[in-house]
Formats: structure tokens, sequence, C-alpha cells
């Protein structure tokens, strides 16, 4: 099957079942797309790469087998981006790095119905795209949403303290279910992995009641928060015992659990911050305040929070992040602390050497796109 077969035979014919919006003038087979905005309206665009080995199996037969979900998941990330900024899903573009083993009409019809299945479910168009032949698998797919001229965007550089810091859904299964796919809760967990729901209508409600700043959690809970930390020179207090908790990922050991909520990443789950005196919204999803926006980490006075220094708090005050009352933040302590979520586990923190409820400091980083 070549390009043009592959588009005329499999896309073309799919997107059929999907008659074009009126605003888009030009979808596939041409050079370009082409569409018109309504009045007043802004772009908000974004573009996510999956890579086969990197992003999900490199594993044949399971790249055979979840062929359906990856052309879904390929959408559902990208759309969970524009959700982040409150904006309303529009269009996408597709570029196909395809290995030939893969370049059948089998694997490219379920392929093509994950995608168009996502494309119909958070309503967005496919409107052109790219397809060349690799030897392993990737996908590259662009975004288009848009916000009402009236409705601000929702940057990570907004957080003010005294905020409240929240959640959307559970945290954590998806990461259970990458580690863990073989064992029942692995297995029960698996959809929020493989078919992961992007938070689009609270995203658009939570742009137009203010919120101060979201991202949706790609890389871990406590990497991307960190993100908004630095981008808005705050810190956050989190309550770790209040993450959300599915019912399957309960019944795992609290260490382990507590490590897939703040570091496994993939559930594409909204973080976000909102002024104490503004309620979340209501929403058929479920939301958890799990902490504060405080400020950073030289000008926090522990004595302030529901905890009491000991030596052992002072000692490790660089490591958490707060200047404990009667400690002495030198320059070069300064220098090296950047804003970053602080973890409080039933009113006491979480530092190197007081670690609990973690038998050991963990390592807090999430995903890394570029190591290995």
């Amino acid at each position: 099957m070549n390009e043009f077969e592959l588009i005329e035979q499999i896309f073309l014919q799919l997107q059929a079942d999907q008659p074009l919006p009126t605003d888009i003038e030009k979808g596939i087979g041409d050079d370009a797309a082409v569409m018109s905005l309504p009045a007043g309206s802004r772009l908000v665009s974004c573009v996510d790469t999956l890579v086969q080995g990197r992003h999900f199996n490199a594993d044949w037969p399971q790249v055979q087998q979840l062929a359906f979900a990856i052309g879904y998941k390929a959408v559902a990330v990208n759309v969970s981006d524009l959700a982040a900024m409150g904006a309303t899903p529009h269009s996408i573009l597709l570029a196909l790095a395809l290995p030939e083993r893969l370049a059948n009409q089998a694997w490219l019809t379920e392929f093509a119905k994950g995608l168009f299945h996502a494309c119909q479910l958070f309503g967005v168009t496919l409107i052109g795209g790219d397809t060349t032949r690799n030897d392993s698998l990737i996908l590259s797919i662009s975004a288009q949403g848009l916000l009402p001229a009236d409705t601000p965007a929702v940057y990570r550089s907004g957080a003010k303290v005294g905020d409240k810091v929240y959640v959307s859904g559970s945290l954590g299964d998806a990461a259970y279910a990458l580690q863990h796919p073989d064992n029942g809760v692995g297995i029960e967990l698996a959809h929020r992995l493989h078919m992961p729901t992007p938070r689009i209508q609270l995203g658009i409600a939570l742009a137009q009641i203010g919120a101060t700043a979201m991202i949706d959690i790609s890389d871990g809970l406590y990497q991307d928060l960190s993100h908004i930390c630095q981008q808005s020179k705050v810190s956050m207090r989190l309550n770790i015992e209040q993450l959300p908790t599915s019912t399957p990922l309960s019944t795992i050991g609290l260490t382990e659990r507590l490590l897939c909520q703040l570091t496994g990443g993939d559930d594409y789950e909204l973080a976000f911050t909102l002024p104490a005196d503004v309620a979340p919204p209501l929403n058929n999803t479920s939301i958890s305040c799990i902490g504060e926006v405080i400020a950073v980490a030289n000008q926090v006075d522990i004595t302030t929070t529901d905890f009491t220094a000991t030596d052992s708090e002072v000692k490790d005050s660089k490591a958490t992040g707060f200047k404990v009352a009667g400690s002495e933040v030198t320059d070069s302590t300064k220098n090296i602390v950047s804003p970053h979520p602080v973890l409080f586990y039933q009113g006491q923190a979480v530092t190197p050497t007081q670690p609990s409820p973690f038998t050991t400091w963990p390592t807090l980083t999430g995903y890394q796109h570029f190591a290995g």
C-alpha cells in the first residue's frame, strides 16, 4: 500500500462518516487545509509525538494488538493539552512514519478507527497530514483549538500564594498498568493507560471561572506541578494522603501507590490552581483539593504551617524548600533552591531524613523524554 492508497482507501473513506464542519473549507486531499475562525476567537495550537519503544511498547505483537488504542491515544494526548489551556478542540493534522510491516489494510484500518473514534468523542476533525516510511512507528499530531474572545487562556505562570491546588479524576492508574501489565490490578487499569480521557469540558469551565494556572498530567504529578511552580515563581504544599485514588489502585501498598501517583505520568488529568474563595466547577469529573500554593522556599516560615520544627527538620530545610523558624538560609542555599512542590504526609513534612511514609527518600522526577 502506497501513500496515496493509504489516504484514499482508509482515511478519506473513514472520514466520509464524519462530514466536515462548515468552518473547514478544505480538509484532507490538498497541499494544505483551509478553515475559517469565528470572529474574535483565538487559535490555540500544540503538537505531540509518540515514538515506538519510548511512548508505547516496542514489541511488534503489542503494536499489532494496540492499533486502535494507539490511534485513539495519539489524539487524546493532544486534546488534553488544549484542555489544559481552557480551549475547545477543533482540528488535527497527522504525520505518520510507518514501518513496512504495518503498512497493511488490517493494521491501518484499526489505527484509523481509533483515531476517528477519538475525533468523534472530542469534537475534532482530521484536516490533513503526511505519511512516510520508517523502521519503527512514529506518529505526530498537531492539534488546534479555539478560545472565545472573552475567555482568557490559562497558563502555567499565574498561580498565586494562597491559591488552592486541585486535580481531576484519580492518579497513578496508568503508571501502575504500565509497570504491571500482567497482574489483576494492572489488567483492570489498562484502559487508563491506553485510552485516557482528556478533561475538555472541565478545562473550558476552569478558564471561564478564573483558574490561575493549569497543566495536564502527562509526565508525573510532581514534575508537572514543578513546571507551574517554576513559571509562577511559587512553591506548593502537597498533602499526599489526599491524592485521589481509584478503587483498584487503593488495594496496592501505600509506598508503591504514592510513587505511581507522584511520578508515574500518563494520567492526562488536569492539575490546576484556583483562588481560595473560588470553588471548582460542578462537573461530571471528580475534583480533589490536594494542597495550596505557598511562597518560594526562602520566604516561608515553617511555624505558619501545621508543623513543629525539630533539629532534623532544620537540617532538611534546604531539601524541603522551607525556611524553618530559627534556621539560617544562606545565599548559597537561595541559589540552589528552585520553586517546587513540598510534600507533606498527615501534617508532617516528607524529608530525606524523615521520608515517612517512604522508607527512603524517593526519586520524584517523572517521565524523562531524553533519558537513555
